[in-house]
């Protein structure tokens, strides 16, 4: 997970009246378009449409591989949606946004134990202390090792919600493409970055969420590994600097698939003992809107993350544009 190359372009040399930027992702085959912003004075003329193929331009000279430009916007930004859609865009994807633990709703401190009490607090009855494993009683939940990579792909490659959210997983506001390869799985493994679900009765995983969050070595070994082998904790030594309003203090859940409420709710408790074993001061969990079931319906995170004090929440939209 490298940092994009980024560019700023300007619709008038003389006088600026708008700007946008331009980012190659990792893997060269996406230039990324964010902030598009033209002076009020001077929209309605064309201007962001300008704005938007010279950012594309730059995309497809810059590589050769770019085979596609996107865009995330909020789903209530009618404008930003119509220039878009205007400019051959097509909605791909509906992500929503949850956040707990804001600093400008007091519920943070220095230390991240505000935090944790809140969460706590609004679920006293699901999770579990430190000597009990009652959300384990029908699942096991723990950090993916590498001979899990090939039922993670069988996994993602018929999940339906894997296809609704475009295929993607979440970095720094850019939705980039999971490919089910064994190298790109792997590396996200070897960062502890996925978490995985099994059925003790079937031992088959049932649902993941991945991470993309600094885990500290002072969780115990037999609760994050499989079958509590005693093993280190493998800190994720991965540059996150490119993340612009988020640090360290920050736990980022970047994609979430969990065929039924008890497998969030196991899977989520999971995650809180991760957090409560760190100094998380808030919780960035971006997950697909539609978390699809196993009987090809649909049921509301909501009615899950309510009961862990999660409730607000924003929804946006993915665009695509094949090039």
């Amino acid at each position: 997970m490298s940092t994009c190359e980024s560019k700023t372009s300007y619709s008038n040399s003389s006088q600026v009246v708008g700007v946008s930027h331009a980012y190659i992702c990792p893997k060269k085959e996406q230039v990324w378009l964010e902030g598009i912003r033209v002076d009020p004075k001077y929209r309605r003329t064309g201007i962001a449409s300008k704005l938007i193929n010279q950012m594309i331009r730059y995309g497809k000279e810059m590589e050769n591989n770019v085979t596609e430009a996107a865009a995330i916007t909020a789903e209530t930004n009618t404008a930003s949606r119509h220039m878009l859609e205007k400019n051959d865009f097509q909605k791909r994807a509906q992500w929503k946004y949850y956040t707990v633990g804001e600093e400008n709703d007091h519920q943070t401190n220095v230390d991240g134990s505000t935090i944790r009490k809140y969460i706590f607090e609004k679920n006293q009855g699901n999770v579990p202390d430190n000597n009990t494993n009652r959300y384990c009683n029908k699942t096991n939940v723990y950090f993916a090792s590498l001979g899990d990579v090939e039922e993670i792909i069988t996994f993602l490659s018929k999940s339906k919600t894997f296809v609704s959210s475009g295929r993607r997983y979440f970095q720094s506001w850019k939705w980039y493409k999971l490919d089910l390869e064994w190298t790109e799985i792997s590396e996200l493994i070897t960062g502890r970055m996925i978490i995985v679900v099994r059925t003790r009765n079937t031992q088959e995983i049932e649902g993941l969420a991945i991470i993309n969050t600094r885990v500290r070595e002072n969780y115990s070994a037999g609760q994050m590994q499989r079958g509590g082998q005693d093993q280190k904790i493998l800190v994720h030594e991965e540059d996150d600097s490119s993340y612009e309003d988020d640090d360290d203090a920050a736990f980022q859940l970047v994609y979430l698939d969990a065929p039924t409420s008890e497998i969030l709710n196991n899977l989520f408790v999971f995650i809180l003992k991760v957090i409560t074993s760190n100094k998380f001061a808030r919780i960035q969990l971006f997950t697909p809107n539609q978390i699809h079931s196993e009987n090809s319906d649909s049921y509301e995170i909501e009615d899950v993350l309510s009961k862990f004090g999660i409730t607000n929440s924003e929804r946006f939209l993915l665009y695509i544009r094949s090039l």
